[in-house]
C-alpha cells in the first residue's frame, strides 16, 4: 500500500468524505484524489495535517504505506503485524 492508499484507507475508516478532508487540510479535492490514486506524493507537512485532522499519529500513515511496499523480507512480517494491530485499534475506535 502506498501513501495515497494508506490515506484513503484511514479517511474512509474515519468516515470522512474526501471533499471534507481536502478542505480541512487546505488542498483541493482533485489534488487529494490524485494523492489517493498514487499520482501525487504528499509532503510531510500535508501528511501531518491529514493525521491531525483524522486524529491519528502521522506514523500510522507512514507505517501503513511502508507495510505493503516493503521489499525486504526481514521487515515484511513485523510491518504486517504492526498493520494488523493498527487495523484492530482503528476498528475499535
Amino acid at each position: 500500500m502506498g501513501i495515497g492508499k494508506a490515506i484513503k484507507t484511514l479517511r474512509t475508516r474515519h468516515k470522512v468524505p474526501q471533499q471534507v478532508l481536502a478542505k480541512k487540510v487546505g488542498v483541493t479535492q482533485g489534488y487529494l484524489s490524485l494523492i489517493e490514486k498514487g499520482l501525487r506524493e504528499p509532503g510531510f507537512d500535508l501528511i501531518e495535517k491529514i493525521a491531525d485532522t483524522l486524529s491519528i499519529p502521522q506514523q500510522i500513515i507512514l507505517l501503513l504505506a511502508c507495510n505493503r511496499t516493503a521489499k525486504s523480507r526481514r521487515f515484511a512480517k513485523p510491518l504486517k503485524n504492526i498493520t494488523l494491530l493498527i487495523d484492530d485499534i482503528l476498528s475499535a475506535a
